[in-house]
């Protein structure tokens, strides 16, 4: 569950950082000698990264400068992952869309809480949420319950 929280900020921040490609990529194209260059990076864009970036340049400009910065690094850090992580955090963003409202409004507050966790909590929590992988689904269900009580009691 917290996987699928990282999984879709992460993704949410990539998709609202794509515009920001536009100046990197501008530059590697050479739009620092004038207008014509940019419109050629555009024109090289598929159609459906332009409209991306249509769509979300008054999103950015609304943001404050320290988020702006955050999804410039998000941004870099996804355009280096190879095509196989890509494709993984795709999958994983187009599984947090096909929740329910219900599912997701749960996951944020469970990523909250966790969150709040400190830090030495927070990694052990980690730790025994990836040993969840090894087991049978039906002990994975188990064991997550006891984890989720564990870490996040009724009534805090």
């Amino acid at each position: 569950m917290l996987t699928r929280k990282m999984a879709f900020l992460t993704c949410s921040l990539l998709l609202m950082a794509s515009f920001i490609a536009g100046p990197a990529e501008a530059k590697k194209y050479g739009a620092n000698s004038g207008k014509g260059n940019t419109q050629n990076w555009w024109q090289e864009l598929p159609a459906d990264e332009q409209q991306m970036l249509r769509d979300r340049y008054e999103i950015y400009q609304s943001l404050p400068e320290e988020q702006k910065g955050r999804l410039k690094e998000g941004w870099q850090n996804y355009r280096q992952l190879p095509p196989a992580e890509r494709n993984k955090m795709h999958k994983k963003y187009q599984r947090w869309q096909k929740m329910d409202p219900e599912d997701r409004d749960r996951l944020r507050r469970t990523y909250r809480k966790f969150k709040d966790l400190p830090k030495d909590q927070r990694q052990q929590l980690r730790e025994e949420l990836h040993h969840l992988r090894q087991m049978s689904p039906d002990e994975r269900e188990r064991q997550r319950h006891e984890i989720y009580r564990k870490y996040f009691p009724i009534g805090e």
